[in-house]
């Protein structure tokens, strides 16, 4: 947005949001009942530190009545840079250019560093700014209604914080509020300083809502007068009682002794070192290019580094689903991060670990005796979500961590963090399985779950959703394994947790004889695998008849109705077929896909990269790139017509699957790390980076050839189209590609 605040009719959303940082407020139920999701957090929007408002004269830059002449604004994804030139014309003829950039920075993480250039280009006058911290928020909220679009959120100041304190002298200005329901304070700060001559203060604004100076200066013709503007923004718990105030201005005044050029420097450091990592080239698409590198960098910009918050379906981009983490965290975005970014994906993992008390305790408020039970949306630990059919009841939630924890000590080898922090989650989630299922009779003595909600929203509360089932045993294999292995490897460690948490070998033996025992459904007549008990019997959605107007279908029909038809909102068995890969024979992939794909809607943003993988993997490339298509520019084109609300971050980094894990066929089974390569025709040659076991590849696919480089670490060995390749240091591997199209 711009620094003036929204103009114009397109949607758009100003706000300004810390990760972790959220208010808490009760939920209301016109009916309740047990175990129901008391307090909701919610992501609270705080100051506005990019505001600025220019006067020439009486009149006001971008006001009614006057002209936009040139303008021109972008994203500089490789340097972290939002910049931007107008040149506009006043109701009364003055011309003048306003030219600002401003980054948010990645190395300081308290820190928003803006410039802004006024230029007259026809006149000799005054002119007028006014620096400010801005609680109003005072802009044109675009797009439809969305009272009933559970996917937006509302977080306001007004709503969310208290103010507590402020001050204003000298060009710096701050706010400090606590955060209502919280024991959360903040300090949000801001120090003008001006690169022109002859500016003088000649008002101050002090209210609750607006803090700020107003400059003023004789602006000569072609002559530029140019705002650094350094904003801060600290946070704590009220217990700690470390000065908020002090340490801003500390921020603040390190900040304008290094300048604004030097500060974009060390922020620009670590995006080089991100995109090194990171990046995927992709030669001939520019389009795919462009939605590749919006997708990484705001995973990169969003993601929490500090083992006390996540990442939210909507990062920091906007108010939707009230800034909650997922499950999209574990299945979408930490594969990506673990193969570029493994630090990151460690103190992800740390996060849900500092969340366990919370999942215990849900784990009681549910009757389950033992374990623990993580929450389906959450920043604070609690569950937040008031719908339980679409919420608590996807238990594969807890399977969904204990896969991200397995999959983390597979590529990388970090064991110190499965005896310090995997094992007891993966123990104590693994605990809730027993509880929900039985071994049936009816079904030759298969263990089989109940009453749950799978990937797939358009189902609700079926009996052995096949995902869930085959999930929950992969999760009770991955506990019994990694319990003998620490048994073994460190028994001292093993003994004490297994003391803390009252864990039985009869009860690892358990989970060892649930996983040999899991029903997984099958139907001899079509030879696909149902969805759940009783889907295959259900009638049809009529997609021939339904408009396309009433797409998504959450928005327009009552649950139960949606319930009731075989509809799919996104991947559920095909999910599966990709996570629990080696389970599926390719002839039963195929035929999941033409089953499953004809009636499964897309609304959510999760679904078209898990699809597009799966078609890749049977050879149906074409099929694959137009999923790809959807996925890589999903919010860059609006196709979900919701991005204006925030951004999709598992979409985004499922964007990054598509191409590694679908064109490249790259997976990670019983340790190896193997390749299936294969070349989209659009693209002449692609290639990217991957980390894995302390080594460093590179990975180009051009025509019919993959080179393989090992660019860091030793040596790694490695697997193409099943023929075992070992890499050594500068020594890259060309091969032929054996997949065709």
């Amino acid at each position: 947005t711009l620094e003036e605040g929204v103009f114009g009719s397109d949607p758009s959303c100003e706000g300004t949001y810390l990760n972790g940082v959220y208010e808490k407020e009760a939920i209301a139920y016109g009916e309740t009942a047990p175990g129901f999701a008391s307090h909701n957090d919610k992501m609270v929007r705080i100051p506005n530190g990019k505001s600025i408002r220019l006067f020439l004269g009486k009149e006001e830059f971008m006001s009614p009545g006057g002209t936009v002449d040139d303008h021109l604004r972008y994203l500089d994804m490789r340097r972290g840079l939002v910049c931007r030139r107008t040149e506009w014309t006043s109701p009364s003829g003055l011309k003048i250019q306003v030219q600002s950039r401003r980054f948010v920075s990645l190395s300081n993480q308290n820190l928003m560093v803006q410039q802004y250039t006024v230029t007259p280009l026809n006149f000799f006058g005054v002119i007028a700014i006014h620096s400010a911290l801005d609680n109003r928020y005072d802009h044109k909220e675009q797009g439809p209604d969305t009272a009933d679009d559970p996917r937006t959120g509302t977080p306001s100041i007004e709503h969310g914080l208290d103010l507590t304190d402020s001050g204003l002298c000298a060009g710096e200005g701050y706010f400090r509020h606590k955060v209502r329901g919280s024991a959360v304070e903040i300090c949000s700060a801001f120090k003008d300083i001006f690169i022109s001559p002859a500016v003088k203060t000649t008002g101050e604004i002090i209210n609750p809502d607006l803090i700020g100076t107003v400059y003023e200066c004789q602006a000569e013709q072609g002559k530029p007068v140019t705002l650094l503007k350094y904003v801060a923004y600290i946070h704590q718990d009220s217990a700690d009682h470390a000065d908020l105030r002090q340490q801003a201005r500390q921020i603040l005044s390190a900040a304008a002794a290094s300048g604004f050029e030097e500060l974009l420097a060390r922020h620009q450091h670590m995006l080089a070192d991100f995109w090194h990592d990171s990046d995927i080239d992709i030669a001939g698409d520019s389009l795919a290019q462009q939605g590749m590198h919006f997708n990484l960098f705001h995973i990169f910009q969003s993601v929490g580094r500090d083992g006390r918050c996540n990442i939210g379906a909507k990062g920091l981009s906007g108010p939707g689903y009230d800034g909650h983490y997922f499950w999209d965290t574990e299945i979408y975005i930490i594969p990506f991060l673990l193969f570029t970014n493994p630090e990151i994906a460690r103190k992800l993992l740390e996060y849900r670990y500092r969340i366990l008390p919370h999942a215990r305790r849900r784990a009681r408020q549910l009757s389950h005796e033992t374990g623990a039970l993580y929450p389906w949306r959450t920043i604070g630990g609690d569950e937040c979500s008031a719908y339980f059919p679409a919420s608590t009841a996807q238990y594969h939630i807890n399977a969904a961590i204990a896969y991200a924890i397995n999959q983390y000590l597979e590529v990388t080898g970090d064991w110190s963090f499965m005896v310090a922090y995997g094992a007891e989650m993966l123990f104590e989630t693994a605990r809730i399985w027993p509880g929900i299922g039985r071994f049936s009779q009816r079904h030759g003595g298969q263990f089989c779950i109940y009453e749950v909600t799978g990937p797939d929203e358009y189902t609700a509360l079926v009996d052995n959703n096949f995902y869930t089932n085959i999930m929950a045993q992969r999760h009770l294999q991955t506990a019994v394994t990694i319990a003998r292995r620490l048994a073994s490897e460190a028994p001292e460690a093993f003994q004490t947790l297994c003391g803390q948490i009252s864990l039985t070998a009869d009860e690892i033996q358990l989970w060892a004889e649930i996983a040999g025992k899991m029903y997984l459904p099958y139907d001899n007549k079509l030879k696909i695998n149902p969805q759940n008990d009783g889907f295959l019997d259900k009638p049809h959605w009529d997609f021939a008849n339904i408009p396309k107007a009433n797409y998504p279908l959450l928005l327009h029909y009552h649950p139960l109705v949606i319930y009731r038809h075989q509809v799919l909102k996104q991947a559920d068995v095909i999910l599966a077929m990709f996570l629990c890969g080696e389970y599926f024979p390719l002839d039963l992939k195929r035929r999941n896909l033409d089953y499953y794909d004809p009636i499964t809607t897309h609304d959510s943003t999760l679904s078209a990269c898990i699809h597009g993988i799966e078609y890749a993997e049977v050879g149906l490339y074409q099929r694959s790139y137009a999923f790809f298509q959807q996925s890589v520019r999903m919010d860059l084109d609006n196709h979900h017509h919701n991005s204006e609300y925030g951004l999709h971050t598992a979409c985004m980094a499922g964007s990054w699957m598509s191409v590694v894990n679908g064109f490249a066929g790259m997976r990670v089974r019983d340790g190896r790390l193997t390749f299936r390569p294969s070349r989209p025709d659009d693209w002449p040659e692609y290639g990217f980076c991957l980390k894995f076991r302390g080594c460093q590849l590179r990975l180009l696919i051009h025509q019919n050839l993959v080179t393989y480089e090992l660019i860091a670490g030793e040596k790694i060995e490695i697997y193409h189209d099943d023929q075992k390749i070992m890499l050594a240091l500068d020594r890259p591997r060309t091969l032929k590609m054996a997949a065709t199209k």
